[in-house]
């Protein structure tokens, strides 16, 4: 058994919270620090399937990759989503921990997952973390990298933008893409991989010729719950941790 607050101290250590952007919310969201655990479910999202799941398996907390209370929230009531996922929790005593922006960035999190996945054996972290830069081993055509991408993420469908060779590639997990990383694609000659991709962002590598490929973002996050299972495994043996049957795709 270990109490949620050892457990807090054990995930600061590898992803700070301060290293979560500011629109974010990490860390202890439901339930209280001094109470103690002896299973933990693993997800991407908390939903009602992954409550349902904690419920049968024992599970005290839920680690998640998305925070399950994102905006702020005035009300908890079974008249909102939000407020019927928290109201299952409290009423099951069950805790939920996020590691969401402050997991993405750090070492061994989603965009050091990501470009390892793409087969980067080396790579550049920028966007304060939130991408990397790299080359691939060998050069290759824009519908062979598209297959690669698709077949590397698990993906059962992609979308793209642009044709032409590709060397080297910029990557970011989740809703990565913005001017900033366009334009740098543009400078150096990079395709960008990244998912949940706006329909302005779209238009403004078409038109600056950049190269673009769009996984889904479960696709772009997957390994959250493998890494941080493996964490634990080092920090906290004691305490049984379970990956979610219902952490998968929306989309298929």
């Amino acid at each position: 058994m270990r109490k949620i607050s050892e457990l807090l101290q054990a995930f600061d250590e590898a992803y700070p919270p301060e290293g979560a952007l500011g629109f974010d919310n990490v860390g202890l969201l439901v339930g209280r620090k001094e109470k103690e655990v002896s299973k933990i479910l693993l997800c991407l999202d908390v939903t009602s399937a992954v409550i349902k799941e904690a419920k049968e398996i024992g599970a005290e907390l839920i680690v998640s990759h998305h925070p399950v209370v994102f905006f702020e929230t005035k009300r908890i009531t079974d008249e909102t989503y939000t407020g019927s996922l928290l109201i299952e929790l409290i009423e099951n005593k069950i805790a939920a921990i996020a590691l969401h922006t402050n997991f993405d960035r750090a070492e061994k999190g989603n965009n050091d997952n990501l470009a390892r996945t793409l087969g980067a054996k080396e790579y550049l972290a920028i966007e304060d973390g939130f991408a990397t830069e790299f080359d691939l081993e060998k050069e290759m055509d824009m519908p062979a990298f598209v297959s690669f991408v698709k077949e590397a993420l698990g993906e059962t469908a992609i979308r793209s933008v642009g044709e032409g060779k590709v060397k080297k590639v910029i990557a970011s997990c989740g809703a990565g893409i913005n001017e900033r990383l366009i334009l740098r694609a543009k400078e150096n000659g990079a395709v960008i991989v990244t998912a949940d991709v706006k329909h302005n962002y779209a238009e403004m590598a078409k038109d600056l010729g950049v190269r673009l490929v769009e996984p889904t973002h479960y696709a772009s996050e997957w390994g959250f719950a493998e890494v941080i299972k493996k964490y634990l495994a080092e920090k906290a043996a004691d305490v049984a941790c379970f990956i979610s049957r219902h952490n998968t795709n929306p989309y298929g």
